[in-house]
């Protein structure tokens, strides 16, 4: 085994035998040290660095007013943008804009109730800001209506709407969050869990990108995104539960329904009447010229068009009956004429004291009717029937809630956020 090793090794050993005895003057044998340390001629050259090449930026702070004109007068907007100085090659400066946030200037004695705990529902705090920021832009549009009292009823109304809907959330969460097993809550972990992880995915694939997606598109972080989903899929689960059975159709109340909305499903035909009324005294000329085109077989609407009309001498429309014209509010000399009469051919004419008259059926429309046993009424029934019992249900199953879980500070915490909304952005 030695001897093997030997010669393996021997052509190795010749090689560098080669290379130490060679005929140059200037040789010299390879040393390990040579590969550790490169010669003089090979090592990399060190420069040095300005220091104004990796100093910090340098960040400066402008205040910006914007000037927005509403119904009542002007408004000011201030706020705060941030920038970084750039040095061009020329020595000048730029400044790159940041993002900006503006906020209402308040104005001389006006009060701006600060960030504030107006109470709780089910154990979670209710703030003023939190709760009015999503409405801002609505609120400031109600202040600005032309009628100061509609303009204020909005508005108490919408903070009213808002509140309602917060409450009815916060109850139909805290439900149904108690009313999951143990087991559940492991599968609805999971699920959060899951979801996290596709919404990281898809949204750049890390945590950081997934954040910085959402902040710019919801304006939310990536917590309260997936709290968010929490809280929808747990009130869908709740829905489905107890509102759903309650909202089943039956075919018996489609036919009633398709019974009381008949005229609906099969409206009347329409009848389009048009006039031609001449005043003998001073349109004998006119006159002349109708009975000679009349006589001659002309349509209504060429006599029309020759006397330059409007809207083809159209004169009113109406429902028509099923008994035909003598189920409609004319006088019997008008029924006369009306009846049996073509569409386009003019009547015989209705002779009075000061005028000549000459009706003419410019079209009879028969929209198409709408069976019961048409698929796709059958579809439109039920479903406004189930949403009509799914808002009743709804509520009623929302009011036994908060006979449950909310207390007499309800309606002192939806004043206080009427007041502190009044005195923000009411003007």
């Amino acid at each position: 085994m030695l001897r093997k090793a030997t010669l393996a090794a021997a052509p190795i050993a010749a090689i560098l035998a080669g290379c130490a005895s060679s005929s140059r003057p200037d040789a010299r044998p390879i040393e390990l040290a040579d590969f550790a340390r490169p010669p003089a001629d090979l090592r990399t050259d060190v420069i040095s660095v300005s220091p104004e090449v990796v100093e910090q930026p340098e960040i400066v702070e402008e205040e910006i007013v914007e000037t927005v004109g509403t119904v009542a007068g002007t408004r000011e907007y201030v706020g705060k943008r941030e920038g970084v100085i750039s040095r061009n090659a020329d020595g000048t400066q730029t400044i790159d804009s940041a993002s900006q946030a503006f906020a209402a200037r308040l104005e001389p004695g006006q009060s701006w109730p600060v960030e504030g705990l107006v109470g709780q529902v089910n154990g979670r705090p209710i703030f003023a800001q939190a709760f009015l920021e999503p409405i801002e832009d609505r609120l400031i549009a109600a202040s600005s209506l032309r009628d100061r009292v509609e303009g204020r009823r909005v508005f108490v109304d919408l903070v009213r709407l808002s509140f309602k809907d917060t409450v009815d959330s916060e109850l139909i969460v805290a439900e149904a969050e108690s009313k999951l097993t143990p087991e559940q809550q492991q599968g609805l972990f999971a699920w959060l869990r899951s979801f996290q992880e596709e919404t990281i995915a898809e949204r750049g694939g890390s945590r950081a990108a997934a954040e910085a997606s959402l902040e710019a598109e919801e304006s939310q972080t990536l917590e309260e995104f997936i709290q968010q989903k929490r809280d929808v899929a747990l009130a869908r689960r709740l829905m489905n539960e107890r509102i759903e059975p309650r909202t089943i159709v039956s075919w018996r109340d489609i036919e009633q329904e398709y019974e009381r909305r008949s005229a609906e499903f099969n409206p009347p035909p329409v009848l389009k009447l048009g006039r031609i009324r001449l005043d003998p005294r001073t349109d004998a000329e006119k006159i002349a010229k109708v009975r000679a085109m009349a006589e001659s077989g002309s349509s209504f609407s060429a006599i029309a068009a020759e006397l330059k009309l409007p809207n083809g001498a159209l004169w009113q429309t109406f429902d028509y009956p099923a008994d035909g014209i003598a189920g409609m509010p004319f006088t019997d000399a008008m029924k006369e004429r009306l009846t049996g009469l073509e569409v386009d051919v003019p009547s015989a004419p209705l002779e009075q004291r000061e005028l000549i008259v000459w009706l003419g059926v410019i079209a009879l429309d028969r929209p198409p009717s709408r069976s019961l046993y048409d698929r796709e009424v059958q579809l439109q029934l039920r479903a406004e029937l189930e949403g009509r019992r799914r808002a009743i249900e709804r509520e009623r199953y929302l009011d036994t809630l908060r006979s449950r879980w909310v207390t007499d500070d309800i309606g002192e915490m939806e004043r206080r956020l009427v007041e502190i909304a009044l005195e923000r952005y009411w003007r």
